[in-house]
């Protein structure tokens, strides 16, 4: 498994990731580039990336399901 597979599979769970953690827990050495990466396959699988600030000021990234658009349909009478 490769360490975009392993971040991918992390952030699909619900949980968030900032460089630091990545490093230590993928040896990500650059995650902003990973993210880029990794957003066009995220984004086929109905995931957007988003990107929020951590309580230390640190820049942590997620992912999280994109809502469907319900089809609407035409009546007809």
């Amino acid at each position: 498994m490769t360490k975009q597979d392993r971040v991918i599979n992390y952030l699909c769970k619900g949980k968030t990731l900032s460089q630091d953690s990545a490093a230590s827990m993928f040896e990500v050495g650059n995650l902003r580039a990973t993210i880029s990466d990794i957003k066009p396959l995220l984004k086929s699988q109905g995931y957007a990336i988003t990107k929020t600030t951590g309580r230390y000021g640190e820049t942590r990234y997620g992912a999280s399901a994109i809502k469907s658009k319900k089809c609407r349909r035409s009546c007809s009478r």
